[in-house]
């Protein structure tokens, strides 16, 4: 059964690690960002593979996801699907790669599906153990809220701040006129709020040294 959010909270980076050990194995870095209004991503890939010649094939990466909710005592999923080219979904480049990343409700741990087209035919890549990089900060992960079970899972973002410049310009270069005006609105939400942050922070501040003055 899938499920969605009714409260999205805007764009936050992840980073993940896709592959196993073993010596010889392909390996994946997918870098996405995510756009939680209308649930989808957009970023890079890299395949890599110690081959001869070696592989190294990087792609832009579009795509969606979707939450899967399951009965007790199973826990929910993100399933992420996505696929990449050179370029993007706006040039006139051939689909070279293609994945089904299945994560848990707090997006650190998965496992992938992955197709990489390597100049002379398709290769497939099934259940390869996936890894959030901690390149945003652990606590942000750590606070993410329980979903209720059954039923659809609640707010399961990192609360990382949202990063938008660089989203405006992938979305001007792009040409993606839905995507910029998405964007522009929510970058001047943020703007608008600039005061109300700095005097919350400022209360977060007094607050810390009355407790760490105790």
């Amino acid at each position: 059964m899938s499920g969605s959010t009714t409260s999205p909270v805007g764009l936050f980076p992840l980073s993940y690690r896709i592959g196993n050990p073993t010596p010889g194995a392909p390996s994946l870095t997918l870098d996405l960002l995510v756009y939680t209004p209308e649930q989808t991503v957009r970023g890079t890939s890299v395949v890599t593979q110690a081959t001869n010649p070696p592989l190294d094939l990087q792609s832009d990466v579009w795509g969606q996801y979707t939450y899967l909710t399951v009965m007790p005592p199973s826990s929910s999923k993100i399933l992420v699907t996505a696929q990449g080219n050179q370029g993007g979904p706006g040039s006139n480049s051939i689909v070279t790669f293609k994945i089904q990343l299945v994560v848990d409700h707090d997006w650190k741990n998965g496992i992938a599906n992955y197709q990489y087209y390597n100049g002379q035919r398709w290769v497939s890549v099934e259940n390869a153990p996936a890894h959030l990089v901690e390149s945003v900060p652990s606590y942000a992960l750590s606070a993410l809220p329980i979903p209720l079970e059954p039923g659809p899972v609640l707010l399961p973002y990192p609360p990382i701040t949202p990063l938008y410049a660089a989203p405006i310009h992938g979305a001007i270069a792009s040409g993606d006129l839905t995507q910029m005006k998405s964007l522009a609105s929510l970058a001047q939400q943020q703007l608008d709020q600039l005061p109300q942050l700095r005097s919350a922070l400022d209360a977060a501040k007094d607050e810390i040294g009355r407790l760490e003055r105790r």
